[in-house]
């Protein structure tokens, strides 16, 4: 009974190992798409932030111009936040199969 169940066990890891490592290289992926693109999101949803406000201030666009480019600018500015969820849900996949090893 002890060596069927090993035997089974053994089976789970064999298919799950795949898995885990096509899920971590696309984990790894996406973190390296992450930091080479967020600082260009940052830097461009900073310069539409700052551009909306000063033009505001300096009565060079109305109201709603300036709404849009604060939109658009914390729009922008998120994107890598979310790519950086999508990175945490990658990570939960890969440690929810890890889990089938330890039954």
């Amino acid at each position: 009974m002890k060596a069927i169940r090993w035997l089974l066990k053994l089976m789970l890891v064999m298919i799950t190992l795949p898995l885990i490592l096509a899920v971590w290289l696309a984990k790894w992926f996406v973190v390296f798409l992450h930091h080479c693109s967020a600082w260009i999101f940052y830097l461009l949803g900073s310069v539409l932030l700052a551009t909306a406000i000063l033009s505001y201030l300096m009565h060079q666009s109305q109201g709603m111009e300036a709404l849009q480019m604060l939109i658009g600018g914390f729009v922008i500015f998120m994107i890598p936040q979310v790519v950086g969820g999508v990175v945490v849900l990658l990570e939960l996949a890969a440690v929810m199969l890890r889990q089938v090893w330890y039954i």
